[in-house]
């Protein structure tokens, strides 16, 4: 994606993944004043689509539809995560002395996937 905005007096040229965008929008204009706008971007059909649904439904504010928009990708990543942490849990085996255990490995992973998901929750929380 690729979209150009007038933030403040300046203007920017934003590239990049959709997500990408908008979050550099959304520190732009949170260093620069709070007010953007939109003056032209190129995407593909789904990103186009997207954007405009946004926009439609955060009053043409562009900084509003980037907040939004962003804090959608980011609760969709944190179900990912939290979704991959139960799966792994299921993985639960129980040895011939009925003591639970966790296969090798599966451990680490959970406590790698909870280290990323306290990331996303934190971004989300400073949204």
């Amino acid at each position: 994606m690729e979209l150009w905005a007038k933030i403040g007096d300046e203007k920017v040229k934003l590239q990049g993944s959709m997500l990408a965008v908008m979050e550099q929008l959304l520190s732009l204009a949170k260093e620069k004043g709070g007010q953007a706008q939109l003056l032209s971007f190129h995407a593909g059909q789904k990103e186009r689509r997207r954007l405009k649904r946004e926009l439609r439904a955060a009053g043409k504010n562009l900084v509003e539809a980037a907040r939004n928009y962003v804090r959608w990708s980011y609760q969709i990543e944190a179900r990912k995560l939290r979704r991959q942490i139960r799966e792994l849990k299921k993985k639960e085996r129980v040895n011939s002395k009925g003591i639970r255990f966790l296969p090798k490995g599966v451990q680490k992973r959970i406590e790698q996937l909870q280290g990323q998901l306290s990331q996303v929750n934190e971004k989300l929380a400073n949204l």
